[in-house]
């Protein structure tokens, strides 16, 4: 009943009423970056980004939570992924798969999960993540990894994980691949599941 407001698209997060001191509790829950007055209540559209937010808010400065990253220094990146070796796999596996392969650039298996914000895991294979340069150029050189190139479609359902386009990648493409499967899903807001279920 407290929560007002949700986003669970491409920044994740959300708006809830609720007294100071559980707001200071709040912020030193595992996965919560930044817990901070919402300056925009009154109206519809809500800012999740973390463009605008400033290294540490008061209490998470006190816990000594950071951001993974400096402010502005950040890109969304396309990466697309070799098919697995493995016939039937689910989402979840996929999922865990490409939280894997991030991980062995930012060491932390939590810092990869919360840097993916897109996969793709039927036809063609890959997922999108937010990093900075070094790491994305660093991500072109572990196995399985096919290119590295910038989102140009960022907050778009329609990501081209299928070869095409990809003049621009860090990593030459093979361009006989096909092209991506369009899929139609339902948006939905799942609450309460742990990560590990």
């Amino acid at each position: 009943m407290c929560i007002y407001d949700a986003s669970c698209d491409t920044h994740f997060g959300f708006c809830c009423n609720v007294d100071e001191e559980t707001s200071r509790e709040l912020a030193r829950l595992p996965g919560v970056l930044t817990v901070r007055p919402d300056p925009d209540y009154n109206s519809v559209k809500k800012d999740y980004s973390c463009l605008d937010i400033q290294m540490s808010n008061p209490w998470n400065s006190q816990i000594g939570t950071t951001l993974l990253f400096p402010l502005g220094t950040t890109k969304h990146w396309l990466v697309r992924m070799d098919k697995p070796g493995v016939g039937v796999v689910t989402k979840a596996q996929m999922v865990d798969r490409y939280a894997q392969i991030l991980t062995k650039v930012l060491g932390n298996e939590k810092d990869a999960q919360m840097c993916i914000y897109h996969v793709s895991w039927q036809s063609n294979f890959g997922f999108c993540c937010e990093l900075d340069d070094e790491c994305a150029q660093e991500l072109t050189g572990v196995p399985g990894v096919l290119s590295v190139q910038p989102d140009e479609n960022f907050g778009s359902e329609n990501k081209d994980y299928g070869g095409n386009n990809l003049q621009n990648s860090m990593v030459p493409s093979d361009s006989s691949e096909a092209s991506p499967t369009q899929i139609k899903t339902k948006k939905l807001f799942v609450t309460g599941i742990q990560w590990t279920q």
